[in-house]
Order: C-alpha cells, then structure tokens, then sequence
C-alpha cells in the first residue's frame, strides 16, 4: 500500500529534520558555514543549495524546506540594515528553492509530485509503468538534476554578485565548530532504512498477508508506530508509568487543540507581516487553551501544566515546539491556494456533466496541439510542451496541472514521438520545474511564507530564467530516453 509507506516516509521526515533542529545542529551548522565561507556570500549561497538538494533527494522536499527555514531566518537575524535583510532574505529564498526542487526531482521520494504521478500511471494503466523503480528514477533523475543544480547556482550568483552583505559574518565566533555526530548518524540509518525498504517493495512487490499489507507494508507501519512512540512518548530521564502517561497527554491535548493553535500562530505572522492588529484574537486564544490545559493537567497531576510555549522536557521531540516552527503562514497560503483550484478541478471531472468536460479537454487539447502544430520537429513540440507547462505552473498548483494534463498523454504521446509512461513523467517533472513565483510549488510557497523580507522583484528574474534551462534540460532528457528505449 503506497499511500501507508509514503505517509510513514513523510511524517518519519519531518520528525528526524525536527530531531536536528532540537540538537541544535541547524545553530552548528550556521557557524559551521560562517567559519568555512569567511566573508564570501557566494560560499554560503552554494552551501544553503548544496545541503537543501541533497537532503530534498531522501526527505520529501516540503519537509527540507520546512526544516531549513529555521537556519535561514536565523542567518537573517544577524542582519543588521533593512536593504541588507531584504537582499540576502531574497537571495537564501532562492538557494533553498532551487536546491530544494531540484533535489525534489531528482528521487522518487523527493517530492508528492513523483509519488502522485506513480499512482496516475496505475490507476490509468499507462504502458510501460513497470520501468519506473525507486532505483531507475535515481539514476536518471541525480545527474540531470545535478546539471540543473549547476545552472542554478550560477543564476543566483550572478544575481548576487552586485552585493555585499558583511553584517552576516561579523557575529561568527572564533571557537572550533564540530557537528554532532549522534544526530546526523541517526539521520543516515534511518534514510539508508528508508531507502532500503522502498527499493526491497520496487524489486520484489510482496504479495498482502495481513489486512491487504505485504511484508514491506507492515515494516513500515512499525517502524513509523516505534519512531512515533520514541521521538514523542518515551521519557529522556525516568521510565516510568507516570512519566508515559504524562507525555502522552502532553501530546494528545496539543495535537486536539492545533486548529486554534495554528489560528493563534497564523495572526500572530499576519499581524507581523501586514501589520494589521491581531493581538486581541491570539492572545484570547492563548489565554483560553492555557486555561483550559491548566484544568486538565491539574486533574490528573494536581499541578498546572508549563507554559505553552515552554517545551516538554521529558521527550526527545516537544510536539509544541514542533508547532511553534511550522510556517503557518506558508501553509495558509498552500489551502488558500487549493481551495481556488478545487471547483476548478472538480468542474473538469464531474460526472454530472460529461458533455462539458470533454469540451474543457478537447479545448485545452486542441489548444496545445495549435501552438505545438508550426513546430515540424519531434524536439521542439517536446519543448514547447514542457514550457506550457512550466510556465502555467507558476499560476497553478503543480500537483492540479499533473491531474489535468494526465488524461491526454497519449493524445502528446502520439504528437512527440514518446511514450506514454515518458510523457507522464514529463508532464510531471516540468509541473515541479516551475521556479519563478511563490506559488509554483509547495517548496516555494511554505519557503517564501516562512522567510520574512522576500524581494519579488529580485526572485522573478533568476527564476525566469531558471524556467527556461529547466524547459531545454528537461526536453533533451526524455528525448535521450525515448532513443535509448526505442
């Protein structure tokens, strides 16, 4: 069951970036940077795009964003001057973004996307849906990515190169700086664990034995239950019964009470990133759950519970610190954005009406094909696709033009000479290809929600241009594929 192992993958994710964060590796890591780029912005740029890359392969890149906001903003806050925030604010956003996406593409794994376009190729029976493994997308997707990654890295330092931001570095200390081992070996056995469990299903496909799971399944399912239990629920100091029961209500009465936790977070961004007054709403919101827990807490432990904001110290992870880092403001922006697609998506596959969506995918079909049509060469009606495409995923969500254009690979299969399962995959690769606004991707959005003092103005350019090398990268891969399986 795909949907059961990608949910473990995702939550597992999120918690070990979370694991990081609360061993401090993300502060080690800042003066790690700081010590090893001096005073060189380009330096740090390359190593913000090389670490988000290479974490987005393994951990869905959404999580990697989320969990790498947290190294950017605290970069941020040793700048001193306005101007300067805003420009190295703009420049981070793009080293995250690029490096994330990229990474996002390069793996099975690296992103919804990829993971949504393995269960469109099975629920419409695409041909060839059988050549697509964790281990054949890996080995085609890193050294096309890589060469991506290259582009990028020399669009944003050459959108870097007019500035100069020394006020970065001038707070690096002089003591050594070493990484924590522990945390970053727990982090590579649990991805090479993770990794190895996805490639054994690929490989073997294990027949169900227990409830409609296979062996693999299963696997997962407790590996994702014990990683849950240990990182939220074991006590760090004394196991015992009493120490249990109370992380387990600390968890419980904080995941019951998210929504008006994230509303409180949500105007507490708000008000600090438009200024409009919300004070009065958080803090009622806050002062009710306070209460509210207090009386639960004393009911079972004849004490009130700490502060909301202080952390439980009895776990390894603190379910409401891992709240408090959430971009609530980048996730409102991710709904706000669904909720527009969704009568969208669900006027072009109602039941109800036929007549009409047909109409919508002969339109949308008839229209490609036109502007396609001048163009003779197999190459170039690839390229213009992919750029159609790209380019209408910096107004629409990825995943939403990956459901709509789905239905008509064959019809492009048959226009460019490729493949079905090959104009799937091209169809999704350019969806999540798309660079240059906020609202292209999941990535952009929750990194330009939770990075304060984003330039539009200075992210536009070098993702534009970031589009277009994508468009050519992507084109000349799927057609080196398609020779090399015809």
């Amino acid at each position: 069951m795909n949907l059961l192992q990608n949910s473990v993958i995702i939550l597992t994710g999120f918690l070990l970036s979370e694991m990081l964060v609360a061993a401090r590796v993300h502060q080690r890591l800042i003066e790690l940077l700081l010590r090893h780029t001096g005073k060189n912005l380009s330096a740090l740029l390359t190593a913000i795009l090389l670490i988000s890359y290479t974490l987005s392969i393994f951990i869905s890149h959404t999580i990697v964003v989320i969990s790498m906001i947290p190294v950017i903003n605290r970069l941020l806050s040793l700048v001193e001057l306005r101007d300067e925030k805003r420009i190295a604010a703009s420049l981070l956003y793009l080293a995250l973004t690029f490096g994330s996406n990229c990474g996002g593409m390069a793996s099975l794994t690296g992103s919804p996307q990829n993971l949504l376009a393995i269960a469109l190729a099975e629920l419409f029976t695409v041909e060839g849906r059988h050549l697509i493994t964790f281990f054949s997308w890996l080995a085609a997707g890193v050294p096309a990515t890589l060469i991506l990654l290259f582009f990028g890295r020399t669009i944003i330092l050459f959108a870097a190169k007019p500035f100069s931001i020394p006020s970065i570095f001038s707070r690096s200390s002089g003591t050594p700086t070493i990484l924590p081992h522990k945390p970053l070996f727990f982090l590579i056995s649990n991805i090479l664990l993770i990794s190895t469990l996805t490639a054994l299903q690929f490989f073997f496909k294990p027949a169900p034995i227990l409830f409609g799971l296979n062996s693999i399944d299963l696997c997962f399912l407790l590996y994702g239950i014990i990683f849950l239990v240990v990182a939220l629920i074991i006590p760090k100091r004394c196991l015992s019964l009493e120490a249990l029961f109370m992380n387990t209500l600390f968890l419980l009465l904080h995941l019951s009470a998210f929504p008006l936790i994230f509303i409180s977070r949500l105007c507490r961004e708000v008000e600090s990133r438009m200024n409009i007054p919300l004070s009065r709403i958080y803090h009622a919101i806050e002062r009710f759950l306070q209460q509210l827990f207090d009386h639960i807490w004393y009911y079972f432990f004849r004490k009130p519970i700490p502060n909301l904001d202080k952390p439980n110290a009895d776990s390894f992870l603190s379910i409401n610190l891992i709240m408090k880092d959430l971009p609530c403001f980048g996730i409102f922006l991710l709904v706000a954005v669904g909720m527009i697609l969704f009568p969208l998506l669900k006027a072009w596959d109602n039941p109800a009406t036929p007549e009409v969506d047909g109409y919508l995918l002969t339109l949308a079909k008839s229209t490609i094909f036109n502007a396609m049509k001048p163009l003779g060469n197999h190459f170039l009606q690839l390229l213009s696709l992919i750029i159609i495409i790209i380019f209408s995923s910096e107004l629409l969500s990825n995943t939403a033009l990956i459901l709509m254009f789905t239905p008509l690979a064959n019809a492009f299969a048959q226009q460019t000479s490729l493949s079905p399962i090959l104009v799937l995959l091209t169809i999704t690769i350019a969806a999540s290809s798309a660079f240059m606004t906020p609202v292209a991707t999941a990535a952009n959005t929750l990194a330009f929600g939770g990075i304060e003092h984003v330039s539009l103005k200075m992210i536009l350019i070098p993702g534009f241009f970031m589009n277009l090398i994508a468009a050519l990268l992507t084109a000349l891969l799927f057609s080196l594929m398609s020779l090399l399986m015809s």
